[in-house]
């Protein structure tokens, strides 16, 4: 980790592939393998993640197959800051088009066998700019429901996605009487409700008749006949 000698409210702050760390930037006397320790087990789906502990905020934002990392002084940033400066850390990454392509690059497949710091010496200002000029209290923090926007590396997941989606028809599920009505316009759904609700109607009718003949099975057993009329 290359230490800044001036304090800051930022004590680390890294981009990952992975668990292969592209850059980092340390402004606090930490553990050499702390950040590959927190890298090694991130929070499964999630986007973004933080956890506090003693007096320290550790921040993930992922957008797979990179991670943004922070660890941060919780009584001068706060949770929301630090996601804030996460977000800004993706946004002056993914604006570089030259790292991402050469990140890519290096990855080959995507996998993990990313050499360590292999994008220190171009990122390196910028991430420092970035630390030094972390979000201020009085500055808004982002809506904690906002999700941040795609970057390159999830473009061809999303397009996979939305290829293995295209044709399926939307099916509803009433959650009242658990039928399954095909609402695809051009296999006529209205025709199903009816259908459907024709169903309900005969269903009602055969149980009130049912209904019917056995109350009177009953009566006849107790009157033995039709005795009671007669009498």
């Amino acid at each position: 980790m290359i230490p800044v000698p001036d304090p800051n409210p930022i004590f680390y702050a890294c981009v990952a592939h992975g668990t292969a760390i592209l850059a980092e930037l340390s402004t606090a006397d930490l553990p050499p393998d702390l950040a590959a320790q927190c890298l090694a087990a991130p929070p499964r789906f999630h986007r973004h993640y933080s956890h506090t502990t003693g007096g320290r905020i550790y921040a993930f934002l992922m957008i797979d197959p990179l991670v943004f990392f922070a660890i941060s002084d919780e009584a001068i940033l706060g949770k929301p800051h630090t996601l804030l400066f996460l977000r800004r850390l993706r946004d002056a990454f993914s604006s570089s088009t030259a790292l991402r392509r050469r990140a890519t690059a290096v990855g080959g497949d995507g996998s993990d066998s990313l050499p360590h710091l292999c994008l220190q010496e171009e990122f390196l200002p910028e991430l420092r700019g970035l630390v030094h000029s972390a979000p201020s209290l009085d500055e808004e923090p982002p809506p904690p429901a906002s999700s941040p926007q795609p970057s390159e590396f999830d473009e061809d997941h999303k397009a996979r996605e939305k290829k293995c989606g295209k044709g399926k028809r939307k099916m509803v599920i009433s959650a009242g009487n658990r039928d399954i009505v095909d609402s695809d316009p051009g296999n006529g759904g209205s025709r199903m409700v009816h259908k459907v609700w024709r169903q309900h109607v005969r269903a009602i009718i055969l149980i009130d008749l049912v209904v019917c003949c056995l109350l009177l099975g009953v009566w006849v057993s107790i009157c033995k006949g039709f005795e009671c009329i007669t009498n």
